[in-house]
């Protein structure tokens, strides 16, 4: 497999996807992460063709804050969303998306096993850790998203590809999401990072 790699600068890289290549790296960065910051980052992510899908590889990083670290450890289930479009650079801006996917997982802690889980929202699939790191390098880690059909993207025309991952405050329990609307603790969002492709 033949791979490319940029370095992440300016926030925006700019991409021609291969016809017969199955993934193209996008870019490799890695963050200074403040242990005391709260915040989602990515590491790595990688677009391309697998068997006429556009699909997408995400390496993400979660720092949680200490609330809702002490809501998880007390057995509340965190949701976290990752949104990706895709849509023609020179689309007007009241247009829907060409393509928008939904990734939602939950991470949770199971006090009387020890354990976490991470939960695909849409699979149904469960994961289970000894230890919470484990468990947030698993909810980062998602592999071959189906975003587009290759088909319906124009060769030779430019595409804006952004991602952008949050917690859904709306899963929490009920009697928590009035205080949680109005924390900083609760609100946690990655930035929108986007670049340009090419079929």
């Amino acid at each position: 497999m033949d791979s490319i790699m940029h370095c992440w600068k300016s926030g925006v890289a700019e991409v021609s996807v291969a016809r017969t290549r199955l993934l193209l790296l996008l870019f490799c960065c890695f963050f200074a992460l403040s242990a005391q910051a709260a915040n989602i980052s990515y590491k790595a992510v990688a677009i391309g063709e697998e068997d006429g899908w556009i699909v997408l590889d995400l390496l993400q990083h979660f720092v949680l804050s200490d609330t809702m670290l002490e809501a998880l450890e007390n057995g509340v289930p965190l949701t976290f969303v990752t949104e990706i479009v895709i849509d023609p650079e020179d689309a007007p801006f009241w247009r829907s998306a060409l393509a928008r996917r939904i990734v939602r997982r939950q991470l949770s802690f199971h006090p009387l096993a020890g354990e976490y889980e991470v939960l695909d929202l849409e699979a149904g699939s469960r994961r289970r850790f000894a230890t919470r790191d484990a468990a947030l390098l698993a909810l980062g880690d998602l592999k071959g998203e189906r975003i587009i059909r290759s088909s319906a993207l124009e060769k030779g025309r430019f595409y804006r590809v952004s991602i952008q991952t949050s917690n859904d405050i709306g899963e929490l329990p009920l009697p928590l999401r009035p205080k949680a609307y109005l924390s900083p603790g609760w609100h946690l969002s990655s930035k929108v990072y986007e670049w340009r492709l090419q079929p």
